[in-house]
C-alpha cells in the first residue's frame, strides 16, 4: 500500500498522518480509560469496605475518567471524520490516475474485458479500504498494547512478563492465521476471477447460447462455480472469527497470569493492569481480524500496481507543440496489426489529402478496421512511415493527433441517456443548432424523426432501442460535430437502403467540401458515385 501510495505521489501526508494520530490517541484513551477505571472503582470499594470513603480522594480519579472518556470519543470521531477524508481524496486520485493508464495501454477500440471492471471496482474499493480498516486499527491496538504494558510494570516483573508474553502470542497467532488466510484468499481469488469471467461471458452470450441450447448447461456451471467461490468465501471469514477468539482467550489468559505472578501488588492496581490488558487485547483481536483480510487487499494492490505500470500503447514524446495541422496524412509502407508478432497488412503509399475521399476495401480479416486505428493513433505503426502535416507520427503526441481526428466504428457504444448527452460526448459546447446539423449530415433521422425533437430521445444503453444502421449513424453524427479534419468511418453504409446510403453519401461530401476534410472509408461496396466533388482513391488490402 505504501508502495501505490509512493506512486501517486504520497498525497494528503498532513491528513494521513492525522488520522494515524488519532487512531493512536484513541488506542491510548481506551485503555486507559478501563484501565484508571479498574484502579479507580476497586480502590474505592476498598476504601468504603474500610471505612474510609469519606478520606478516599473521588476527584482527581473521577476527573481522569471523565476526561479519558471524553478524549476517547473525540479521538475515534476525529480519526474516522479524517480518514475518511483522506482516503476519499486517495482514493479519487488513484481512479483518475488508473483509468488513465488502462486507456492509454489499451489498442484500438475493443471493450474492457471483466478483469478491468474488476479491477476499477472491486481492487480500487479494497485498496481504498486499507487505511480505515487496516492501518488505523493496528495503530490504535499497539498503543493500546503500549498502555496495557505500563500499567504491568507499575504493577510488577511478573506481570510485565506476562502481558508481554501474551502479546508475543498474540502475534504469532496472528502470524500463523495470516499465513494460511493467504493462501485460502489466492484460491478465492482465484474462484472470484472465473466466476466474474463466466458471468459476463453468460450475459454476454446469452442470444448464441439459447438458440443452440447450451444456455441451461453454462448457468449451471456457473451456479456450481458460485458454490465453490462461497464455500471458500465461509471458509476465509471462519479464519478470521477463529484468529479473533485465540486473541481474546490470550488476553484473558495473561490477565489472570499477570494477576496471579505479582498478587502483592494491590487489588486496586491489579484490577487496572487487568482492565487494561482485556482492553488491549480486543482492540488487538479486531484489528487482527480486520487484517486477515490482508491477503485480499495484498492481491488488489498488486493488480493495481500491475496496471499502473503497464506500458503506453503508443510510446508519445516528451511535451511537444500540436501539430499545427494534420492533413496530408501520409503512408509509406505502412505496416499494421494487432502486435508486433501479428502483422496483418501493409499499405504501400497513402495519402490522404483535403477533400478527398479514400475507400479501403478487402474481404473480412483482412486489416480494414484496424488500419482506421492506426490512421487514428489507436495503435502503433508496426513498420514503415506514418506523417501527420509533414512531421512523423512518432514526433506527435498521439492525443493532439486525435483531437483533429472524427472516427464512427462499425459497432459504436453509447450510454444511457439523451441523443443530446450522447452528442455531447463529442462536443461538450455544441448548442441544438450544430447538433441538428450534424444529425441531418448523418442522416440520423431515428424512427422517422426529422425535427428537433431528436435530441430529446431517450437512448438505452448501449443504444439499444436504435437499430444498427441508426447507432451508426449516430456514431457519424457524433463524430462530425467535432469538425475534424481527418473523419474515419468504418463500414457506414451497411445495411443502409438505396435512398438513406445515397443522401448520407451525398452529405458527408457537401459536409468535406465544406470544411476541407479528408474521408476515409472501409467499405465492402465501394461506390464512386456517392462521392461527388471529391478526390477518390481506392485501397485495396489483399487477404
Amino acid at each position: 500500500m505504501i508502495a501505490l501510495w509512493t506512486r501517486l505521489g504520497r498525497p494528503y501526508k498532513g491528513r494521513i498522518a492525522l488520522a494515524l494520530l488519532l487512531a493512536g490517541a484513541g488506542g491510548i484513551m481506551a485503555a486507559l480509560l478501563l484501565g484508571i477505571s479498574g484502579w479507580f472503582l476497586t480502590a474505592s470499594a476498598l476504601a468504603g469496605a474500610a471505612g474510609a470513603g469519606q478520606a478516599f480522594n473521588h476527584l482527581y480519579p473521577s476527573a481522569t475518567v471523565r476526561g479519558t472518556a471524553m478524549g476517547r470519543i473525540l479521538a475515534r470521531y476525529g480519526e474516522q471524520l479524517v480518514g475518511h477524508d483522506a482516503t476519499l481524496r486517495v482514493s479519487a486520485r488513484l481512479r483518475r490516475n488508473l483509468f488513465e493508464t488502462t486507456a492509454r495501454a489499451r489498442c484500438g477500440l475493443a471493450r474492457p474485458d471483466a478483469d478491468s471492471l474488476s479491477v476499477f471496482l472491486d481492487d480500487v474499493k479494497e485498496s481504498e479500504a486499507a487505511l480505515l480498516r487496516l492501518w488505523l486499527p493496528l495503530v490504535s491496538a499497539v498503543c493500546a498494547a503500549l498502555v496495557a504494558l505500563a500499567f504491568a510494570a507499575l504493577t510488577g516483573t511478573g506481570a510485565l512478563a506476562a502481558v508481554a508474553a501474551g502479546f508475543f502470542l498474540t502475534a504469532l497467532v496472528g502470524r500463523f492465521g495470516l499465513a494460511e488466510q493467504r493462501r485460502i484468499d489466492r484460491r478465492l481469488q482465484t474462484l472470484s476471477d472465473a466466476y466474474r469471467r463466466q458471468a459476463a461471458s453468460l450475459v454476454e452470450d446469452r442470444i448464441e447460447l439459447e438458440a443452440l441450447d447450451r444456455f441451461g448447461a453454462a448457468a449451471d456451471a456457473l451456479a456450481a462455480l458460485a458454490g465453490d467461490t462461497a464455500r471458500e468465501t465461509l471458509r476465509a471469514g471462519r479464519r478470521a472469527r477463529i484468529v479473533s477468539a485465540a486473541t481474546a482467550i490470550t488476553g484473558g489468559l495473561s490477565a489472570i497470569a499477570a494477576i496471579a505472578l505479582d498478587r502483592d501488588a494491590g487489588t486496586a492496581l491489579l484490577a487496572g493492569t487487568a482492565l487494561s490488558v482485556l482492553a488491549a487485547h480486543q482492540a488487538v483481536a479486531m484489528t487482527l481480524g480486520a487484517w486477515m483480510t490482508w491477503p485480499r487487499t495484498e492481491l488488489a494492490l498488486q493488480r493495481i500496481g500491475n496496471r499502473l505500470s503497464a506500458p503506453p500503447a503508443i510510446a508519445d514524446p516528451e511535451p511537444a507543440p500540436p501539430p499545427a495541422a494534420i492533413l496530408p496524412v501520409e503512408a509509406d509502407n505502412l505496416v499494421f496489426g494487432p502486435d508486433a508478432d501479428h502483422p496483418l497488412a501493409s499499405v504501400g503509399t497513402l495519402i490522404l489529402e483535403r477533400g478527398s475521399v479514400t475507400e479501403i476495401t478487402g474481404p473480412s480479416g483482412a486489416g480494414k478496421t484496424t488500419l482506421l486505428e492506426t490512421l487514428a493513433r489507436l495503435r502503433p505503426p508496426l513498420g514503415g512511415e506514418l506523417y501527420y502535416g509533414g512531421t512523423a507520427a512518432g514526433s506527435l503526441r498521439s492525443a493532439a493527433v486525435r483531437q483533429r481526428v472524427g472516427f464512427a466504428p462499425q459497432l459504436p457504444d453509447t450510454m444511457a441517456g439523451s441523443v443530446r448527452d450522447a452528442l455531447r460526448l463529442a462536443q461538450p459546447d455544441a448548442d441544438d443548432a450544430r447538433m441538428i446539423a450534424a444529425c441531418d449530415t448523418a442522416a440520423f433521422w431515428p424512427g422517422g424523426r426529422r425535427g428537433n425533437d431528436r435530441l430529446d430521445l431517450v437512448l438505452e444503453d448501449g443504444g439499444a432501442n436504435l437499430s444498427g444502421g441508426e447507432l451508426r449513424r449516430l456514431a457519424i453524427a457524433r463524430a462530425v460535430l467535432r469538425d475534424p479534419d481527418l473523419l474515419l468511418l468504418d463500414e457506414p453504409f451497411a445495411g443502409l437502403d438505396g435512398p438513406v446510403r445515397a443522401a448520407l453519401g451525398r452529405n458527408l461530401a457537401a459536409w468535406a467540401l465544406r470544411h476541407d476534410a479528408a474521408i476515409v472509408v472501409v467499405t465492402h461496396a465501394p461506390d464512386a458515385a456517392l462521392w461527388p466533388g471529391l478526390i477518390q482513391a481506392r485501397i485495396d488490402l489483399a487477404p
